[in-house]
């Protein structure tokens, strides 16, 4: 009888050893995949990662445009960022006279940084430069000016969407929050290049 219980209690413990041996099943998941320790058997997850909206915290060294993305990207820093932006009414081509509302290619300046401008804050654009006035004097044109980086222009025009319609007269616009940003980081000689 004790040499059956000496058998049994044998026989339990190899089973007990052998389960505790098994390697546990890991579970993996598309937004992280477990680790195990095996000197613990604890199995770890990475922490999630949480993605927070990019801010801009150094100055901006230079801007691109891309008008037919309508896109404006801010270079700062070691990264960079991208806004939604709407550009003139008539959006294909380079500014060639005043009233055209095309916005401008070409690489450019900012040249006036204005907190009370029509459009909610403004960078000036250095348009038109000595090739736009040549272009637009040959042709008997006024090249116009005061193409700037700016805001929206009123109070009904929808922040998150008013960039689905060109809308400027050649400007570039953001909506106001996107602008308060922009404006507060970028100085007087950043460059600006505008794409078609």
């Amino acid at each position: 009888m004790c040499l059956n219980n000496f058998c049994l209690a044998i026989v339990l413990l190899g089973v007990a050893a052998c389960r505790q041996s098994e390697t546990p099943k890991i579970e993996s998941t598309k937004d992280s995949v477990a680790n195990i320790d095996h000197r613990t058997n604890v199995v770890t997850r990475p922490p999630t990662r949480i993605v927070k909206p990019l801010k801009i915290n150094e100055a901006v060294k230079s801007i691109l445009v891309k008008k037919s993305e309508n896109k404006l990207i801010a270079f700062f820093g070691d990264t960079f960022k991208i806004y939604r932006v709407a550009i003139g009414s008539n959006p294909l081509g380079h500014k060639v006279q005043q009233g055209d509302n095309r916005t401008p290619e070409g690489v450019y300046s900012i040249t006036i940084k204005n907190p009370n401008s029509r459009g909610y804050k403004s960078l000036k654009i250095s348009y038109p430069n000595t090739a736009d006035r040549n272009r637009a004097w040959q042709a008997g044109l006024d090249p116009g000016g005061d193409i700037c980086i700016h805001g929206l222009w009123w109070s009904e025009q929808d922040p998150q969407t008013h960039w689905q319609s060109n809308w400027t007269r050649g400007c570039v616009a953001l909506n106001n929050q996107q602008m308060d940003e922009l404006y507060k980081y970028t100085s007087v000689g950043t460059t600006v290049k505008i794409l078609p």
